[in-house]
């Protein structure tokens, strides 16, 4: 009955987390080893607790670092980890800009 209620509580741990940007990075390092790259955002999700709408806030948020904006680029699905199991990648791309020409 005791694990039983644990793996509960475990399962129910994970599915109120929130998702996060793949950028971790080794002790000491500035590299990344996780699937984030500058040009290229990748965020761990769960679709239990997660919506589209918060991820692709979280994509924005990342590309308007360097001043460029977010586009869908594909998804991985069981690749990342336990709780958050399914990766979606955003490229950062210029924002257009609306100049008119006479």
């Amino acid at each position: 009955m005791k694990k039983a209620a644990f793996l509960l509580l475990l399962l129910l741990g994970g599915c109120f987390q929130k998702p996060f940007v793949d950028s971790r990075r080794e002790a000491g390092s500035p590299y990344t080893v996780g699937e984030s790259k500058p040009d290229r955002v990748a965020i761990c999700y769960n679709s239990f607790s997660t919506n589209a709408n918060e991820i692709i806030k979280m994509a924005q948020e990342e590309c308007q670092k360097t001043n460029r904006e977010a586009a869908y680029d594909g998804h991985k699905y069981w690749s990342c980890r336990v709780f958050f199991p399914h990766r979606v990648y955003f490229r950062c791309q210029d924002i257009p800009t609306n100049e008119t020409q006479e």
